[in-house]
């Protein structure tokens, strides 16, 4: 996975003029954006404590999630590509997450 400054340069142009508070999963479906952010939420803890039962929970919330988009697309959709979509949202959710609390310490520090 890209270092999240890395993905923020290279989707620049997808986002020039949004503001930071945009979330379009939250307005397509807002019970799979709050399934995602706990997913992430999970997946922090999971890699930063090596916790096994977190990464369970990760992985669960991210199959919700999955299903939420799956149910609201239709049944037509291909049921790996929702999964797909939303292990990659969970990913950056987390990075975010991590990137956040960089910089939080690193303000608390300076």
């Amino acid at each position: 996975m890209n270092d999240i400054r890395t993905m923020r340069n290279i989707n620049r142009n997808l986002f020039e003029g949004v503001p930071a508070t945009a979330n379009a999963l939250d307005e397509y479906d807002s019970d799979a954006a709050q399934l995602v952010r706990e997913a992430a939420q999970h997946l922090v803890k999971a890699r930063r404590d090596n916790d096994p039962q977190a990464l369970n929970e990760a992985s669960n919330a991210t199959f919700h999630a999955a299903a939420e988009l799956l149910n609201r697309a239709g049944g037509s959709v291909y049921v790996r590509f929702p999964i797909m979509i939303s292990a990659r949202l969970v990913e950056l959710e987390a990075a975010l997450l991590v990137a956040g609390a960089t910089n939080e310490a690193e303000g608390q520090t300076a």
